[in-house]
């Protein structure tokens, strides 16, 4: 597949996953009470995290579902980007792209024991502490491997366009301010952190299907040096 193929790739996967952050947003906020994964990525009250998980049904598997497509389509649209742009900086391509399969193994993970923690509340259980500092620790590694997965993007990306300038510098410090205001949460900011990696996500998808449109006719053997 030549370098136009990754691109074209990349920017179609990019729009599918941003429809799909957007319609889990919409399911999350239609629901009542409103919903959203993020409120079983953290620790609180045991009690309120049960009643929590029940309340959720049935949107929250609505919104797992479409996650589970969602990381077909983050890690197509990443990874394509990468393997494009690879031949500028090969070993930042490799460490990206290892961090990426980390992140969609890590998101897997989590989706599916938040599934667990559902049937389990579903059938009169409740769910333990263990389980919900589990969760909470996956989904802090998520967050934090991919703010710096997209770190080392950013240095793989070329930064001529404003498109590309945008792209580089949204994916150096967009989750790298967002994801550790999240997982931290200092001063009480992990609800801005929230929406600083919502807004990021899709910032970021929107860039990305722009970026690589507009390089989808750069030659197979044409290297740039990263951040041009």
């Amino acid at each position: 597949m030549q370098n136009s193929e990754y691109f074209k790739q990349s920017a179609v996967l990019s729009v599918v996953a941003l429809a799909l952050l957007v319609a889990g947003v919409v399911v999350g906020s239609m629901a009542f009470p409103v919903t959203s994964q993020e409120q079983f990525e953290i620790i609180y009250a045991l009690e309120s995290y049960t009643r929590n998980l029940g309340a959720a049904e049935p949107a929250i598997r609505l919104i797992l579902f479409l996650d589970s497509i969602f990381i077909l389509a983050y890690i197509g649209a990443i990874s394509f980007a990468i393997i494009g742009f690879a031949s500028r900086n090969l070993p930042v391509a490799w460490f990206a792209g290892l961090g990426i399969l980390a992140v969609m193994g890590l998101d897997i993970w989590e989706n599916i024991l938040i599934v667990i923690s559902l049937d389990l509340v579903k059938f009169g259980e409740t769910v333990s502490a263990q389980t919900m500092a589990q969760q909470a620790l996956i989904s802090s590694f998520k967050w934090q491997i991919s703010a710096i997965t997209l770190f080392a993007l950013s240095f793989l990306l070329p930064g001529k366009r404003l498109a590309e300038f945008l792209l580089v510098w949204g994916t150096r410090l967009g989750l790298a301010i967002a994801a550790p205001l999240f997982v931290f949460n200092p001063f009480e900011l992990r609800p801005i952190g929230s929406l600083l990696i919502l807004a990021s996500m899709s910032g970021g998808f929107i860039l990305l299907a722009i970026v690589m449109w507009q390089n989808r006719n750069q030659p197979a053997n044409e290297e740039k040096t990263a951040g041009e």
